[in-house]
């Protein structure tokens, strides 16, 4: 099946197919035509000016859970960490069925981050990208109109850099889809796309090569939580989503922590309702760097490969010097069930965590105890609010690709690979001979 898939592909490249239309000077790694601008405008609501900060709370001075320990935990505003620019099509749910937005561009810096909130990032702090986008782009970022960059997290044991053998580094042209947000943890709030559920990376080492990474990651937390484990992985039941005690994560864990009061528990715990990536269809072009030296002509390869129910064409065009990759998810797909896990997040990570936020020191767990004790709770002794009893918290192993994902050669789809979890990934290699 392997040598038919690339037989048929090379036969594309050669049967007349009309090569799309790029400029001149066009650059190594962008979207098809304009894909993903029809993509954009269709999924902003008609009369759409900016991102609107009420999004995340009514006073937008408020600050992601930092709020429970300023203005008390009886009426938090901010339910999202992030709050989606355009929402899903539930008013009270805006995080499920959220349209995603697509961004072409360069990074103008790379890091990982060292401080997150572990409790909402089940995959691990993130990896933080800054996205100078083309101009085609240049709406996505936003605060208070005075940024020119979007930022842009995805969660590192998610991203299967080292598999890829590609790490992104400022300069790297970057294409990514994602969920586009409002970041509620920093007032004034802030655009992102976060997380991406997919991106491409590309880089010229020399004049005549460019090499690239792709891949769609297959899982996300929806931002809603519940006390029952049961549900946090059960990817195909919708109705969990409605369930009792489901709760935004700051509803969510003022009820876990009188619930193991009140219980007697050992630990606080919640748990985030996980969710599986999709997308209809991704049209792009991976290109030899421009412009072509004299007498060159361009060669081409790639290794993707791809779960069932993920389609994927790649045809080569000399004429323009670049390669043509459309992916299609259908009705097929399912998501490789995820094992759920869970680690302890200690006091003190979690009150280091909340104090970066802050601007200042705080004991969280003091602040619990003192909480519970002004509602008539004598959580003092409470097993859960000892100092030896962590909370508990969803936290997933690092999704592996199958071997040799580093390579772009000898050219080949491989389909049907439901080994392992990601829709689909791989490398390509754009090249002038």
């Amino acid at each position: 099946m392997r040598h038919s898939t690339v037989t048929l592909i090379i036969l594309a490249a050669c049967s007349g197919a009309t090569p799309p239309k790029v400029a001149t000077d066009r650059p190594n790694l962008l979207w098809t035509e304009d894909s993903a601008t029809k993509a954009n405008a269709a999924a902003l609501p008609a009369g759409f000016t900016s991102p609107a900060e009420t999004a995340c709370a009514q006073d937008t001075t408020r600050q992601y859970l930092g709020e429970l320990f300023v203005d008390g935990i009886s009426n938090p505003q901010v339910l999202w960490h992030w709050a989606p620019v355009v929402g899903g099509p539930q008013a009270s749910l805006p995080t499920l069925q959220q349209p995603e937005f697509s961004l072409a561009g360069t990074l103008a810096g790379v890091d990982d981050s060292n401080d997150d909130v572990l409790a909402d990032h089940p995959f691990g702090t993130d990896v933080d990208g800054d996205v100078m986008p083309d101009a085609d782009f240049a709406f996505l970022p936003f605060e208070h109109d005075r940024s020119t960059l979007l930022h842009t997290e995805v969660e590192n044991r998610i991203v299967p850099r080292a598999a890829l053998g590609y790490t992104p580094a400022a300069g790297d042209r970057a294409l990514m889809r994602g969920a586009w947000i409002l970041d509620c943890g920093h007032p004034p709030y802030g655009a992102e796309m976060h997380p991406p559920t997919f991106a491409a990376y590309a880089r010229s080492p020399d004049a005549n090569t460019t090499i690239a990474a792709v891949v769609v990651t297959p899982y996300r937390s929806s931002l809603l939580f519940t006390q029952d484990k049961n549900l946090a992985t059960a990817l195909d039941n919708t109705a969990r989503f409605t369930a009792d005690g489901v709760k935004p994560f700051p509803l969510a864990m003022v009820d876990a922590v009188e619930q193991a009061v009140l219980l007697g528990a050992s630990n606080v715990t919640t748990h985030a309702l996980m969710i599986a990536n999709r997308f209809d269809t991704l049209d792009f072009l991976v290109c030899a760097p421009s412009p072509r030296p004299a007498g060159k002509h361009l060669s081409a390869s790639w290794r993707l490969t791809a779960r069932t129910g993920v389609t994927l064409t790649a045809t080569a065009f000399d004429a323009i010097g670049c390669a043509r990759f459309v992916a299609k998810m259908d009705s097929t797909y399912t998501p490789m069930p995820l094992a759920y896990d869970t680690t302890g997040w200690s006091w003190q990570e979690l009150s280091d965590s909340a104090s970066g936020q802050l601007g200042y020191s705080i004991d969280v767990r003091q602040q619990i105890v003192d909480a519970l004790s002004g509602a008539g709770f004598d959580a003092s002794q409470a097993p859960a609010l000892q100092p030896d009893h962590p909370p508990m918290i969803d936290a997933y192993a690092a999704l592996a690709t199958r071997a040799g994902a580093d390579q772009d050669s000898p050219a080949a789809i491989v389909p049907q690979a439901d080994d392992q979890p990601f829709p689909f990934y791989g490398r390509v290699r754009a090249e002038w001979k």
